[in-house]
């Protein structure tokens, strides 16, 4: 009724409209249509959750495809004062895929990136074929001289959940897939798609694609265990256990990537099951479908508010369950992607603050509660502020994600590194003492002395300053702040030395007295 109503007005039919006027009703009819396409988007994608939405293929020009939604959008970034190249081949790149479900997702991708591009950015739209398929490219770039109202990390956080959710579940329905990355002043989405889509082929996993979801079944009937281990076998890897208390603790072994799970059963049921599933870190986020007889609301309510994500009455159908599995699985994937956003820096690929934050406080838990050391580095870059002065910002950015690269691979498994702000990082070793925290942080000094970075044909040398703290056993409870300010005060210790060193903090006094004294 809203685009109805304004294209009445536009058409002249209610009287004539003044040049403002008509501006203005036009951008209401503009925007009353994407209100409109994202409502049939939300619908579906509740479609593609439950696996009712299937392809209807045939051969596409992508070129023509691609110029047809770019011929849409151009508009929307002429508005923003910015601009739009094509770089798409001269020959036909034909594929048989859905035409109408990829321009949605293209439409929306493009849409994803007006959205985040400042006033004057650039859009570079491209298209070649790759190994198996072909790759479509859109990338958001910062014309030098534009207004810059916010950082790269701010334009990606600034992009719609919902808007990339539905355009990747769009894009894998096609049996393609979506990456976003950064690339030099901007950012880059990369649709893959394959030589041919398999029928509905996103709305179910492959029958023998290694690295299938691993789903968990607890039942302590047998029959019906084995009867519903061969039913999702051909989907997924499946695991079985008896009873609760063995479903909890093959869980904790090898986390499965959901649970299906009876209510009544011997020595633990359902509920206690879920809870101590709930009240273990390792599998606190896996999801949990209660299958039971007992389906009256009491039951179903009280399972949803310890943490059940779906509830199953019995008997249900093979492919109610099949349908409620995946749906499930879906969610929980946007949801780690979600999650990995909101914990990952942008610029790095390192945790970020949020992150580290969190896992600075299991560490000092789980070091305190085992007795074992726990140290903690910061790097700080030198002499960053004259390579973005002389260089540019970009060229900063660059040194920055090097030096980021650099630490990544000093790593080892237990080890957790985030960008701390900046050119800032830390690094946690657990199980570490101060002195073999100080062979980690010299190597990773000598590392980065080693490394060299090209920036418009001139070399970059790369440098940092480290200091190291431990945090030991016996150390008070509040001492994870102060191991990070001690080793704060070691980094700025090593730049007042001459930078590019490594410098231990001490041991705090109440440590050192505690030691002495006995």
């Amino acid at each position: 009724m809203l685009v109805g109503q304004a294209r009445l007005l536009l058409s002249g039919a209610r009287g004539a409209l003044s040049e403002p006027q008509r501006k203005g009703v036009a951008a209401i009819e503009r925007q009353g249509r994407r209100l409109l396409e994202l409502a049939d988007d939300l619908a579906g994608l509740g479609s593609l959750q439950v696996g009712r939405l299937g392809l209807e293929q045939e051969a596409v020009d992508l070129a023509a495809l691609c110029n047809e939604v770019a011929d849409a959008v151009a508009p929307a970034l002429r508005d923003k004062g910015g601009a739009l190249t094509r770089t798409l081949p001269a020959y036909p790149l034909v594929l048989r895929l859905d035409p109408e479900k990829l321009g949605r997702a293209l439409t929306l991708l493009f849409s994803q990136a007006i959205l985040i591009a400042p006033r004057g950015g650039r859009l570079d739209l491209s298209l070649e074929p790759v190994p198996g398929g072909a790759r479509i490219s859109v990338a958001l770039r910062v014309v030098e001289g534009t207004v810059r109202g916010r950082s790269q990390r701010g334009r990606a956080r600034a992009a719609s959940e919902l808007g990339l959710a539905i355009c990747r579940e769009l894009v894998e329905l096609n049996g393609g897939t979506l990456e976003t990355e950064p690339v030099e002043r901007g950012l880059r989405f990369s649709v893959v798609l394959p030589l041919s889509a398999d029928d509905g082929g996103a709305s179910r996993p492959a029958a023998a694609a290694p690295g299938r979801p691993r789903v968990l079944v607890v039942e302590d009937e047998a029959d019906q265990r084995d009867a519903l281990a061969a039913l999702l076998e051909a989907d997924y890897q499946v695991a079985t256990a008896r009873d609760g208390e063995e479903g909890v603790r093959v869980a904790r072994a090898d986390a499965p990537d959901l649970v299906v799970m009876d209510l009544v059963m011997p020595r633990m049921d359902g509920f206690a099951a879920l809870e101590a599933l709930r009240g273990d870190h390792r599998t606190a986020e896996i999801p949990v479908i209660f299958v039971s007889g007992r389906g009256d609301d009491v039951t179903r309510v009280k399972g949803l508010d310890l943490g059940a994500v779906d509830f199953l009455a019995k008997p249900y159908s093979e492919r109610e369950l099949k349908a409620r599995i995946e749906r499930t699985l879906r969610l929980s994937r946007r949801q780690t992607q979600l999650r990995e956003l909101a914990q990952t820096d942008a610029l790095t690929g390192l945790a970020n603050l949020r992150a580290f934050r969190a896992r600075r406080e299991d560490e000092v838990k789980r070091a305190q509660r085992y007795g074992t050391p726990l140290t903690c580095v910061m790097a700080d870059m030198d002499h960053l502020k004259s390579v973005n002065d002389e260089l540019g910002h970009a060229a900063g950015d660059r040194a920055i994600a090097a030096v980021a690269d650099v630490v990544r691979t000093e790593l080892r498994e237990t080890d957790f590194a985030a960008r701390y702000g900046g050119d800032e990082f830390v690094v946690l070793l657990p199980h570490t003492s101060a002195s073999e925290g100080r062979v980690f942080a010299e190597r990773l000094c000598e590392r980065l002395r080693e490394t060299t970075l090209e920036v418009s044909g001139k070399p970059l040398a790369l440098a940092a300053s480290i200091g190291v703290a431990e945090l030991r056993p016996g150390d008070p409870d509040d001492a994870a702040e102060e191991m990070l300010q001690r080793a704060d005060e070691a980094l700025y210790a090593a730049k007042r030395a001459g930078r590019s060193r490594v410098t231990v903090a001490p041991a705090p006094v109440q440590a050192a007295k505690g030691a002495a004294s006995s």
